[in-house]
């Protein structure tokens, strides 16, 4: 592999269609993407193929009535039209917005509730979505005055309304490096996503951060499962790879999810170098290969197989380094890193030669002195920690008391850094931007420490439930288990709770009756529960319990105690 390294510089940039048409002047007829089907056949697209595919969909949008400055919403599958209209939209100095797509088990009906409640939140103009969504959109979004506009497909990345085909490089909009150029829903499939608004210059700063500090080189190959609405499969696996003037190949997470072997055979097949496993995906993936027969597999050309968006196990990466290493995966392939929407993408990365550096730790002072002290390794009430990294190119981490006060090495603490990343603030809630915003930090609400420069993340201040990369706000559960007939609105908790074989958080509802009622009648209140989540959200609880009147512990000012009550159901574990 060449050592020659890909260099990026923010500065040379106003706007994110600029790289991309610098790529489209240089070389047009090289490969810029490849995209795998569900039946496994797969669709290459040149730059000039993506860039004329754009400039047709940027013509469709101001067609439509759009104005640069406005809100798409992008409601469409794993597709090639879905990376036409996201670059349309860059090109057109819009705001794309791309949704959680429409998954097998989801019913019309939710999927469409969804859009009206992402509708609702951005005040957006258009609806871009599938075409046997289009009627029930129209018919939902009517009082709103968003328009709705199905794609069509067949080889041209336009819509049902003609699109521009010529190049648009004359009436490019001058995008400023402070205006907004994306909005991310930052709470993955969540029912109340915050919108994170990030202008070009943050974008820009993010990529050249990233591929300065990963190193990417110039014959890297990113082989990427993660969906495109989050942050990580967009940035990551779509943006970066562009900008980097590098192939990207782009494989469906339903796909994926059915046959996560298939994801390491695309790396094989494509010699992939660069490609992406939150924790749960390291766990789901040892487990499917368990017993099947993987005696042709070559992982050799995989150089780094980053972790992240999700707590980081010690355990899942030892368990995947010892199925996947006599198929040519090397530890030191093994990296991680520390992000989120709110910074475009990445904060802190990991990787070395000998895989992440390993924190052993006494657990016990952990929790009691709050302080990472050192311990021998495996030692009785010792815990590995695993180093999320040192702080990427052009940005600070430190750790901060309840004052805001930085702490020294090895107290735990809340996570803060400074970024020329950082978001522009939350769409339509400058308080909540102001909480988290302060002094030029950002407050992650993650707690964690810093020990020889890397940072170790262990635990949250914030509640939030992380469920496979996604963010998952209790309360949203909570209001979902509020409204069934029968629970009790004001006795309900939805906690996160640490599956270490599945190697992500369960959620765990607990939840109080309005009366008594049957085992018949509490399993009838479960199913009608976990169907309204799953309408919903398309997550579903691992329990359900059903507790006494006064069971759940709340603070004085009468909020729900979720450490509380997370110990309380930790020891009815325990006793069971």
């Amino acid at each position: 592999m060449s050592d020659s390294r890909v260099e990026f510089r923010a500065a040379r940039y106003r706007s994110l269609g600029e790289p991309l048409l610098e790529w489209f002047r240089a070389d047009p007829e090289r490969i810029a993407l490849i995209i795998v089907h569900d039946d496994e056949s797969e669709e290459t697209l040149t730059v000039r193929q993506l860039h004329l595919q754009a400039c047709a969909c940027a013509g469709t949008l101001r067609e439509n009535g759009l104005r640069p400055g406005e809100i798409a919403i992008l409601a469409l599958r794993h597709c090639r039209e879905l990376l036409a209209f996201f670059w349309g939209c860059i090109y057109a100095g819009m705001v794309p917005a791309i949704v959680a797509y429409k998954g097998p088990m989801t019913t019309a009906a939710a999927y469409i509730q969804r859009l009206k409640d992402h509708v609702g939140n951005t005040g957006c103009r258009l609806v871009v979505t599938l075409p046997e969504l289009k009627a029930g959109a129209e018919e939902a979004l009517a009082a709103t005055g968003c328009r709705v506009m199905a794609i069509r497909g067949g080889g041209d990345g336009g819509a049902d309304a003609p699109g521009a085909a010529a190049d648009i490089f004359s009436s490019l909009p001058r995008s400023g490096g402070e205006d907004i150029a994306y909005l991310q829903f930052s709470s993955g499939s969540s029912g109340s996503p915050k919108g994170v608004l990030l202008s070009h210059r943050a974008i820009l700063n993010q990529v050249q951060s990233y591929i300065t500090t990963i190193g990417i080189k110039e014959d890297d190959k990113v082989v990427n499962w993660l969906p495109l609405y989050h942050d990580f499969g967009l940035f990551g696996g779509l943006v970066i790879p562009l900008f980097a003037s590098i192939p990207s190949v782009l494989l469906s997470p339903f796909k994926w999810l059915r046959n996560p072997l298939f994801h390491l055979r695309l790396i094989q097949r494509h010699a992939g170098t660069i490609s992406f496993m939150p924790n749960s995906a390291l766990n789901h993936t040892v487990r499917f290969a368990a017993g099947r027969d993987l005696r042709d597999l070559d992982l050799s050309s995989l150089r780094l197989l980053i972790n992240g968006s999700e707590p980081i196990l010690y355990e899942s990466q030892q368990e995947f380094l010892h199925s996947f290493a006599r198929f040519g995966f090397r530890e030191s392939a093994l990296a991680s890193g520390y992000g989120m929407a709110e910074n475009t993408l990445g904060v802190s990365y990991c990787a070395g030669d000998r895989g992440n550096p390993v924190d052993w730790v006494s657990a016990g002072t952990m929790q009691s002195r709050q302080e990472a002290l050192p311990a021998p390794p495996r030692a009785e009430g010792a815990k590995p920690n695993v180093s999320s990294g040192k702080a990427m190119e052009n940005m600070e981490i430190a750790i901060a008391n309840a004052s805001g006060r930085h702490l020294p090495e090895r107290s735990i603490g809340e996570i803060v850094f400074k970024s020329p990343s950082l978001f522009s603030g939350y769409h339509g809630d400058p308080g909540r931007t102001a909480a988290v915003l302060k002094g030029g930090w950002y407050h992650s609400g993650d707690l964690g420490y810093i020990a020889a420069g890397h940072l170790y993340v262990c635990g949250r201040k914030k509640d939030l439930i992380i469920v496979g990369g996604h963010n998952i706000h209790p309360e949203d559960l909570e209001r979902i288990a509020g409204g069934v007939p029968g629970i009790h609105a004001d006795r309900v908790v939805a906690l996160g709770v640490l599956d270490k074989a599945l190697g992500t958080e369960k959620i765990v509802m607990l939840c109080g009756l309005e009366k008594p009622a049957s085992e018949e009648e509490q399993a009838a209140l479960e199913k009608e529960l976990r169907q309204r989540i799953f309408s919903r959200m398309e997550i579903t609880p691992a329990e359900v319990r059903f507790v006494e009147k006064n069971w759940i512990e709340r603070t004085q000012n009468g909020k729900i105690a979720r450490p509380a009550n997370l110990e309380k159901y930790e020891k009815l574990i325990r006793g069971a």
